[in-house]
């Protein structure tokens, strides 16, 4: 809030002095917050343009002499708004991106390439469905792959292509451990799951509970659900909005959840002063630290998830994190400790160990009892040289 321009402040005061009133504790930014979102959830608007009519008809702006330059600061508000309720993307404010609606990139943040094109886009894209304004940025609201809207029968010679996931071989810990994954706990969406393998660094959306209101409200998010099912370019539909959110749910279980060192690792990340004790949300800790957790709008936990039946949406993001766990091998002693995803592998290791420890320690114990039996020897025989002396004498 404290980057917004001052056109936009104009609009939130009302054309007053700036000074006033800081924008986040205005009425009128609470009026405005308000109104879009009844806007979006009616489904009466449809685009950027259509949004910024009806706060006219609400004669929410004030007169102006600069028709020009208020359209455009109506824009980038609700711009800004719809990010801040979707939680997909930050809006960004800074003066290069003067007749764009720009997304904000943090400097120095990893970047997979994965989820953005372009962080900016021209303002004329304002009267354009949302659906197509978000595609525009890139794969901000990812779609089901087409091809995998219905899952396979087990009985075709498909069923060998699934990707099989156990919450023990793929989760947290073993990212952590094994390939050196950094945590990076996000707020945006779009986010979620974007792994840069450059810098090894595992992004996060660490509100769940937002996704829980979605689902119950469906809310500001589904705005940008697309009707066209049978596009070229596929944008995300209502019910892959659906799916979208509860496989992020899901994917927390998978991560963190089902397995004690994954949960150990996460009440780690609690204790040491990460962003999660800055902010913590209550559902995020359940979701990770419970062994057991059910809740009707969660998928339930499964043993072994198949990503076309479990991550319709998500399936390519899980399955580079699970490839990138089985092409990787223990490095170190402590390494071979920890990797307990092959276990004839595992206990080879231990029943070697143990066996070589074993050997090394009789080998160790013959070794002394032999010089000990040697001391004994050559202390016997000095003791009975004295004897045979006085013996001749």
């Amino acid at each position: 809030m404290s980057t917004l321009p001052d056109s936009i402040k104009l609009l939130l005061n009302d054309g007053s002095d700036l000074g006033i009133a800081y924008p986040l504790e205005s009425k009128r930014f609470r009026l405005f917050f308000s109104t879009i979102n009844e806007s979006l959830r009616s489904k009466e608007a449809t685009s950027i343009d259509d949004i910024v009519e009806q706060l006219e008809e609400n004669v929410l702006f004030g007169p102006t002499s600069d028709a020009l330059e208020v359209l455009r600061a109506q824009r980038l508000l609700v711009f800004a708004l719809l990010g801040w309720q979707s939680m997909l993307f930050l809006p960004s404010f800074e003066d290069s991106t003067y007749g764009q609606l720009a997304i904000r990139k943090a400097p120095d943040v990893p970047n997979s390439g994965l989820l953005f094109d372009t962080y900016s886009v021209s303002e004329n894209l304002a009267d354009r469905p949302l659906a197509i304004l978000l595609k525009a940025y890139g794969n901000l609201l990812p779609a089901c792959c087409r091809s995998s809207r219905t899952v396979v029968s087990e009985l075709a010679r498909t069923v060998q292509s699934w990707t099989s996931l156990s919450p023990f071989d793929t989760n947290a810990y073993l990212l952590h451990t094994l390939l050196r994954v950094e945590i990076r706990w996000v707020d945006t969406l779009a986010l979620h799951l974007d792994y840069d393998k450059s810098s090894r660094t595992l992004s996060l959306f660490r509100y769940p509970s937002f996704c829980i209101a979605m689902l119950q409200s469906k809310g500001a998010l589904y705005a940008f659900a697309s009707t066209e099912s049978d596009a070229v370019d596929p944008r995300a539909t209502e019910e892959e909005i659906t799916f979208f959110l509860q496989e992020i749910l899901l994917s927390y279980r998978l991560l963190f959840g089902q397995s004690r060192p994954a949960r150990r690792f996460f009440r780690n990340m609690l204790s040491r002063g990460s962003v999660l004790s800055q902010n913590p949300d209550p559902l995020l800790r359940s979701l990770c630290l419970d062994q057991h957790f059910a809740d009707t709008l969660v998928p339930a936990d499964r043993l072994v998830y198949v990503t076309l039946r479990d991550f319709l949406v998500l399936g390519k993001w899980v399955e580079l994190l699970a490839a990138e766990l089985r092409c990787t091998r223990p490095r170190s002693w402590r390494d071979l400790l920890r990797d307990q995803r092959d276990s004839l592998q595992y206990w080879t290791f231990w029943l070697v160990a143990i066996f070589g420890v074993t050997s090394i320690v009789l080998s160790l114990m013959q070794v002394i009892l032999s010089l000990v039996q040697v001391m004994q020897a050559q202390q016997s025989s000095i003791t009975a040289s004295p004897r045979r002396v006085n013996l001749r004498r």
